[in-house]
Parts: C-alpha cells; structure tokens; sequence
C-alpha cells in the first residue's frame, strides 16, 4: 500500500472513521457495483482508477476485469481493512493508496477507468474532484459516478442532510442532479447515461450500521418520525405501530467521457 501526504484533515479524526466504517461494511452487497462495471464496460488493457475507494468493492469487482486497479482513498486505516478483503490473486491487480482526492498523486492522462461510487458526498468540494477525475483521464476514457441524490426542493434537502449526517459523520452533502450536471459539464465532460433509481433502507439494518449508538439510533428514528408529510411521501417513509419500519433514498448513477471539444 503506497501512502502520500493527505491534506484532509478532517479524515484523521477517529469518530468520523469509525462512523464512515460503519456505512461503508454493507457496499459490497449492493448490485449496483455490477451495474457500475457492466455500463463502464472494462477490458482486459484497460487502467482503473477507484476515487475514495473506502473498503474496495468497486476496485476488486473492476480487478476481475481489467489490466490494473489504483485505489484512492485518504484514510489509511480503511485502507488497511480494504487490503485485508482482498483475496491474494487480486491483490497483484490493486494497489491501494492513501491520498488526497482532490489532489492526486497521479499524472495527467494515466486511466481508461475512473469511478466514484459513495464519493462526492463526502466532499464539499465537487468541482476539485470532477477535474481531478478529467486530468488523470485519457481522451476517450470514460467516469462513472453514484451517489445519493438530493431532491430539487430546500426542505427536503435539509431533511436528507440531517439524516445522512447523523448516520455518517463524514458525510458533507448530497448533490441535485443540476448540480452533478454543472459540475461535469463545466469540467469538459459529456454526460452520455444517467439513471435514477429509488435504494429501499430497512431501518433497523440501516441504523445498526453504528450499533454501539443507542442514543444516535433513537435520533435518527425521531427525524423519520418526525418528517413533514412531503419529506414521508418524497422518501417513502412507513411506519407501523408508530415505528419506522423502511424508507428509500434516491441514487444517481452518471456516466462521462472528457469531452472532444
């Protein structure tokens, strides 16, 4: 595992890892990692790069499939968990480095392959991340994005920060889909597929995620309780016997190439 310098300070703090660890344990399980390989559509020739790979699902479903995988991500420690998940043939394929996604420490027009899946909500700078994905991509490579979708309506964006927040401390915000636009489109790239799609949260699974929080666990069930009618019609919150039971949360999956103009 390669280390560089990692100016996001707030990564080092012990609380937020563990919050991000717990969010990050059940990623692998989520058929949208094949969704994300099949539409990227790797070869055997082809160099990946995993933007903010956290525990390294997307790198080793993409290792099945291409030439080398780099996976970026500024938590050493998660790092680590991802190396220990890495079956040893796959490991020659991966290499796991700690860095700044913001500032990488690759070279200008070094990938086929970028993904960032569970990425941009992390950071509150999009637009250093979106031309860092276009500067270490070769002309005619192509980005894959996903991520949660934040609505187009103030209060319920409110709502969906609140609750993601409480469930992950690293968590910064959750972008519109205009906003995820601007950001490739103003960085040179041209958006060919978008898809969006509704995730069902089991609540009790979704909540243990932190199962040492009671107290957090009780929080994030009073914001569900407690959600304006819009905000449990828009994410679809059931409850019975005054408990919540499920609610969705909408994803955003984006497909770009660097533009040729």
């Amino acid at each position: 595992m390669m280390a560089v310098e990692n100016s996001l300070i707030a990564w080092d703090d012990t609380s937020v890892r563990a919050s991000r660890l717990g969010t990050v344990l059940d990623h692998g399980d989520e058929t949208d990692i094949e969704r994300m390989v099949e539409l990227v559509a790797p070869t055997a020739n082809d160099v990946a790069l995993d933007m903010v790979t956290g525990l390294g699902h997307v790198a080793r479903a993409l290792a099945l499939s291409v030439k080398r995988v780099d996976a970026l991500d500024p938590d050493s420690q998660i790092l680590s968990e991802a190396v220990s998940l890495t079956r040893e043939e796959l490991k020659e394929k991966i290499e796991f480095i700690e860095g700044d996604p913001l500032e990488t420490p690759f070279k200008d027009n070094t990938y086929d392959i970028v993904t960032a899946r569970m990425a941009l909500r992390h950071l509150g700078d999009g637009k250093d991340f979106v031309r860092e994905a276009h500067r270490v991509l070769k002309p005619g490579g192509r980005l894959i994005l996903i991520d949660s979708l934040a609505p187009p309506h103030h209060d319920l964006q409110g709502f969906l920060r609140n609750l993601l927040s409480h469930n992950d401390r690293s968590h910064v915000k959750s972008y519109t889909l205009e906003e995820v636009e601007t950001l490739l489109e103003r960085e040179k790239f041209d958006i060919d597929l978008i898809e969006i799609y509704p995730k069902e949260n089991d609540f009790k699974t979704w909540a243990s995620k932190l199962g040492e929080r009671a107290d957090n666990t009780k929080m994030i069930e009073k914001v569900l309780h407690g959600a304006s009618t819009h905000a449990k019609r828009h994410f679809r919150i059931i409850e019975k016997n005054k408990k919540v039971v499920s609610f969705i949360t909408w994803m955003i999956l984006i497909r770009a190439k660097p533009s040729v103009l």
